[in-house]
């Protein structure tokens, strides 16, 4: 099971909830994006987070990794969304996108 939602401070939310090998428990991944994606699977991704694999359903995974994924995305510097944000208008490559904000930063 997947869900895409979003933007959180300017980034979108790829998670996905899968069963356990035994059954019994789902385990929970999270992409978090630059620009909306399709699907998990095709996800253009910024990073990734593993939410457990201790979770009763697959609607509480999905909702766990989901919760670290926004806590994670607000520890991000202020700058990060400013880059989401232009990734997302200017479809510019992710290294250019950072070598071109790291030289606008430093000569500020």
């Amino acid at each position: 099971m997947e869900r895409i939602s979003g933007p959180v401070n300017g980034f979108y939310l790829a998670a996905y909830a899968a069963p356990n090998a035994d059954g019994d428990a789902f385990c929970s991944y999270a992409k978090v994006c630059w620009t909306k994606p399709e699907s998990y699977w095709d996800a253009d991704c910024a990073f990734k987070i593993f939410g457990g694999e201790h979770h009763h359903d697959a609607e509480s995974a999905l909702a766990a990794v989901a919760h670290d994924a926004r806590n994670e995305i607000t520890c991000l510097p202020r700058h990060a969304r400013s880059l989401a944000e232009q990734r997302q208008r200017d479809q510019i490559p992710i290294p250019r996108l950072f070598v071109t904000s790291f030289f606008r930063h430093r000569l500020t």
